[in-house]
């Protein structure tokens, strides 16, 4: 009941939102927002529909698509040919296409949306690898050979003294065959991301997390990427978009049970059939709140200010990718080509409080 009436109120107060002076109604035009989702629609963005479930998309005046792509070879063009506006991207393809020869795609970061990187390194709990210093002559599984991530993940590994080339990669996709190549050995190391590893940790496999390097700890992983020409012809579409996500973060972390409900309300056919069991309840649920730890990650002392990219992250990128080989030692990428901090003010300009407060209230 109170679930429906606060939808009741939620439009009342657009409808309302929408009336001139003597109540005569004025249109509001809404734009179409098409995000492209990196894999798969899954409940790692249980916040966008926790978003929409409480009205913040419709209050933003956006009607949403999400549409599953992966890959920057798939995304880049979509965004650079307006199919759609915004994904969440990896970092590390922006600095390589900005480095002396690289492609130089005309996009920016507009929005830190993974604040702790989700990239993992999965092994069996019975591996006697014990951290990427014990990588030499292993095999490593990864989604593909053009995955975004390959770059960063190549600095780590050498980065504790193990050169690249000592190390076989395999690309494995990600999901059940990638779960049964750890499973079956036919690779020591899974390099995927924090939802997936918790979906094949659900699934029974008995895995253990290699940790990460300490000068690599905590940083962000993926950002919402946009065209600069978005960014400086219509960055009130910008705002409006990752504000709502935002107001859907924050709602997610305030009710979690409800933003996975809500999450299966707008996506039925990825709710279990036996949802109601409480084993396959606490799965599912640990599934969506190891995407969430990430997205509302702040470093201690950090001010709460979503969106907002730190210097030394891109710094700390540069200088892996340097490490790595994959961008040339004396490279010099100006930070403002990669991404920009200056609509992050509008970004937090809510009620948090309310938000909080309108999310625990719903069931």
């Amino acid at each position: 009941m109170r679930t429906f009436m606060l939808r009741v109120l939620g439009a009342a107060s657009l409808a309302l939102s929408t009336l001139g002076i003597g109540g005569v109604a004025q249109a509001q035009p809404r734009d179409r927002f098409v995000y492209g989702v990196p894999s798969t629609i899954s409940s790692a963005i249980a916040n966008f529909s926790f978003a929409q479930e409480l009205g913040y998309f419709d209050e933003a005046r956006i009607n949403l698509e999400l549409v599953p792509l992966a890959g920057s070879g798939v995304t880049i063009p979509q965004l650079l040919s307006n199919q759609i506006q915004s994904t969440g991207a990896s970092v590390e393809p922006q600095v390589i296409s900005r480095a002396p020869g690289g492609q130089n795609f005309p996009l920016i970061f507009a929005y830190n949306y993974l604040r702790n990187s989700v990239w993992e390194f999965a092994v069996l709990d019975s591996s006697e690898i014990r951290s990427l210093a014990d990588m030499r002559r292993r095999t490593l599984g990864i989604t593909s050979l053009s995955a975004g991530n390959i770059y960063m993940t190549r600095a780590m590994v050498q980065a504790q003294g193990v050169p690249w080339n000592e190390v076989r990669v395999s690309a494995v996709g990600f999901g059940v065959q990638a779960f049964e190549a750890l499973r079956t050995r036919q690779i020591d190391v899974l390099n995927l991301w924090d939802s997936m590893h918790e979906q094949m940790e659900q699934q029974g496999v008995r895995i253990r997390r290699l940790p990460i390097p300490a000068e690599f700890d905590g940083m962000s992983s993926h950002g919402f990427l946009f065209t600069q020409r978005m960014l400086r012809e219509n960055p009130d579409l910008i705002v409006r978009f990752s504000r709502a996500v935002t107001k859907g973060s924050v709602a997610c972390e305030a009710n979690p049970e409800g933003c996975l409900q809500a999450f299966w309300r707008r996506n039925p056919m990825r709710r279990p059939q036996n949802a109601d069991n409480p084993e396959v309840h606490r799965a599912e649920m640990a599934i969506m709140t190891s995407r969430l730890r990430n997205i509302v990650y702040f470093r201690e002392g950090e001010p709460r200010l979503w969106g907002h990219y730190p210097e030394r992250d891109w710094v700390a990128l540069i200088n892996a990718l340097k490490l790595g080989g994959q961008i040339p030692q004396d490279a010099n990428i100006p930070l403002n080509q990669l991404y920009t901090n200056e609509l992050v003010p509008q970004f937090n300009a809510f009620d948090a409080d309310a938000v909080v407060r309108q999310a625990r209230a719903y069931r």
